[in-house]
């Protein structure tokens, strides 16, 4: 039974249920694609990435500040935002072997060129939660993977440039109470985070994603580790011998464990970025699933996409070019050739698929038969997408062809 607010606001209620649909796509996608092992993987180029990547935002560092105490401040407050068990001992060699040592031209490109892996995986991991209809170029994958890089280091050096700003003007710009100070850093280092996330999803996503996707994307990564850093904080509290059992390299144990969590939910909200982003075509999936043989198909999430016809509307006619098919939400539509009845398609059965699937003119004229009939219409678009990521309903579809074949034949005949 509806309320009045529901009668006041129904698209309330339609956009709840999608958001609720991207979410629980995305989390069945998760675990169907594998991620825990997805991040595994490149949590193992992540760290192997993390050096040189260092050593790199320390050297541009030191061309832009030209002070060793700035840089020292900067990394050092980088690695506590980023890496809750960062060593100190790991970032003190770090700037001693930047220090100790000139860098030329070949060191630069070999340290920029190790971290494409990272990149690379990365890519890779897009490419399988979008499932785009052609695979990347080889060439475009190389520069989308150094343009991620180059991305991923301006950021970086903005990052610390951003800690040093904060330790100079935070007490001058803010009242001097920890809390405010705590707030105003943690607020800030939770935007950097989504928007170098964005910008990665951005660079490296084999589809052109809009802005909206991006944020929703990185703001579903960013939380999971906003929530995961005080967990893991509170554990190695604690518990302060979790990683014993490696002895001097427990710091590189426990450095590993949080980029593979870090990777996790940035694998999480790609996902979500991608349920997001398919979202009309997960509505429309379910058509023809047995969800919408049973009604579980909300009429909420339909009614964007459903027509309301009168009796004796002409859908498409015979000979016209492909175009739509349907999907019978209510109501009745005649399928007719060259004037002979052939079929009344009921409520629950989709017609038109053939023209779709093989990209030919239409081979019968389809007109509605009952007042306010209500038909969704499927475009090629949503339609190849839904056959591409979903084995199960081109069988469907294919036997439910068969059947329409042979009554079809079968009344010729007769």
């Amino acid at each position: 039974m509806m309320t009045d607010a529901d009668n006041r606001d129904p698209s309330w209620h339609a956009r709840v249920a999608m958001a609720w649909l991207v979410l629980r796509e995305a989390v069945k996608a998760f675990a169907a694609n594998n991620h825990f092992e997805t991040a595994a993987t490149l949590a193992y180029y992540g760290f192997l990435a993390l050096m040189p990547l260092l050593l790199l935002v320390i050297y541009f560092l030191g061309v832009i500040l030209q002070s060793s105490e700035s840089i020292q401040a900067g990394m050092q407050a980088l690695t506590e935002n980023l890496f809750p068990a960062f060593s100190q001992n790991l970032l003190d060699d770090l700037l001693k072997l930047a220090r100790g040592r000139t860098w030329g031209v070949v060191s630069l490109v070999l340290l920029v060129w190790s971290l494409t892996p990272l990149a690379g995986g990365m890519r890779g991991a897009y490419q399988r939660i979008f499932k785009p209809e052609r695979p990347m170029p080889f060439l475009l994958g190389k520069l989308r993977d150094l343009g991620a890089v180059a991305a991923l280091l301006l950021l970086l050096v903005f990052l610390v440039a951003s800690n040093a700003l904060y330790a100079v003007r935070s007490a001058v710009l803010l009242p001097a109470h920890p809390l405010v100070l705590a707030a105003f850093k943690s607020g800030g280092l939770f935007l950097l985070t989504v928007a170098a996330l964005m910008l990665f999803a951005a660079v490296l996503a084999p589809v052109r994603l809009r802005l909206p996707l991006l944020l929703l994307g990185a703001a579903a990564a960013t939380l999971p580790l906003a929530l995961l850093r005080p967990l893991f904080e509170l554990l190695l509290r604690f518990n302060p011998q979790y990683g014993f059992a490696f002895g001097s390299l427990k710091a590189i144990f426990l450095l590993i464990i949080w980029v593979y969590y870090t990777f996790a939910a940035l694998l999480f909200g790609a996902e979500v970025m991608a349920a997001a982003w398919r979202r009309e075509t997960l509505v429309l999936r379910g058509l023809f699933g047995a969800a919408a043989a049973r009604g579980g198909m909300s009429a909420r999430l339909l009614e964007r996409f459903a027509q309301t016809l009168p009796a004796g509307h002409v859908l498409f006619r015979e000979g016209d070019p492909d175009g739509s098919m349907f999907y019978i939400l209510s109501g009745a539509v005649e399928l007719t050739k060259g004037g002979r009845p052939l079929r009344t398609m009921q409520a629950g059965e989709y017609f038109g698929e053939m023209s779709l699937l093989l990209g030919t003119p239409r081979t019968a004229t389809a007109a509605s038969v009952a007042e306010a009939t209500r038909v969704v219409p499927i475009n090629r678009g949503n339609f190849d997408t839904i056959l591409r990521e979903n084995p199960g309903i081109v069988q469907t579809i294919l036997r439910e062809m068969a059947q329409r074949l042979k009554v079809t034949s079968e009344q010729w005949r007769g």
